[in-house]
């Protein structure tokens, strides 16, 4: 995925350039990778899902105890950062919230406003030997701790693909590098629960409230990493991404099916 990069971004409530350097060696998120990050879809200047984002950047925070500013100083900042780089007429943004730990603890964070990255019109998936630990304490949080997504996003590229999807330690499926992935099996909707170690998506949250809104069916269920020998259909969600239909895992050729075509439009009735 390739990004535009931000003439300016927000830092501790000030505009400054983005070629600045802003976080220095000692940093925690550069020694040991101690910080976390949110990544919002603006639409016409309005962050979609803001509060819930900041509540799940609070959460992170305070399990690794980093400083987090308040609501209204981050939307501030937002909508700063938005018309600093000329986007707040644009129809889609991407706004990247980052928290880092200063050695002394103070408050240290950032916001970059780009254009979206592209993303195609459908996803081509695959599956290999990548695992999540639901175990781990900080399973469910968006910490700046991404290299296994790397990695598993980079064997996908090289397979000719767009994502890969991780099982856990008990060899269910979890999510994929960026996205939560819902899947219809003999005709059910099923997507995994928190429990399988996934993140819990804004964008999941408010797809799981769309089948519910609607009566379409869906279970948030345990699924074994071999059951997606049996998906019919799949999509991929995230801010960015919205509703992606996944076209294919590990090359076999799924169907786009109607309940997708269908939430798509309801989300961006939602978020547009």
């Amino acid at each position: 995925m390739s990004l535009s990069p931000a003439s300016f971004v927000v830092h501790n409530g000030r505009l400054r350039p983005a070629d600045e350097a802003i976080v220095d060696a000692h940093d925690g998120l550069v020694v040991c990778g101690r910080g976390v990050f949110e990544t919002i879809a603006a639409y016409r200047e309005m962050p979609f899902g803001a509060k819930e984002h900041l509540e799940r950047l609070r959460r992170g925070g305070a399990v690794l105890g980093l400083a987090v500013p308040d609501e209204d100083t981050l939307l501030a900042a937002m909508h700063t950062a938005l018309e600093a780089n000329g986007l707040l007429d644009a129809e889609k943004s991407r706004l990247r919230l980052t928290l880092s730990s200063p050695g002394d603890g103070s408050e240290s964070w950032w916001i970059e406003a780009t254009p979206p990255p592209p993303h195609p019109a459908t996803a081509r998936v695959i599956t290999g030997p990548f695992f999540r630990n639901e175990r781990s304490p900080l399973a469910g949080l968006k910490t700046i701790n991404y290299g296994d997504n790397v990695v598993a996003l980079d064997a996908a590229r090289r397979a000719g693909a767009d994502e890969a999807l991780f099982a856990n330690t008990r060899d269910e499926l979890c999510e994929g590098t960026w996205s939560n992935v819902f899947v219809r099996i003999d005709g059910t909707w099923h997507t995994p629960p928190l429990s399988s170690g996934c993140l819990p998506g804004v964008t999941r949250g408010v797809v799981i409230g769309l089948f519910e809104e609607h009566g379409l069916p869906l279970i948030e269920s345990t699924l074994s990493y071999a059951a997606l020998d049996r998906v019919e259909s799949a999509f991929l969600t995230s801010s960015l991404r919205e509703i992606q239909p996944v076209a294919a895992i590990d090359g076999r050729e799924l169907e786009n099916a109607a309940e997708t075509i269908f939430l798509q439009s309801a989300y961006r009735s939602l978020a547009g």
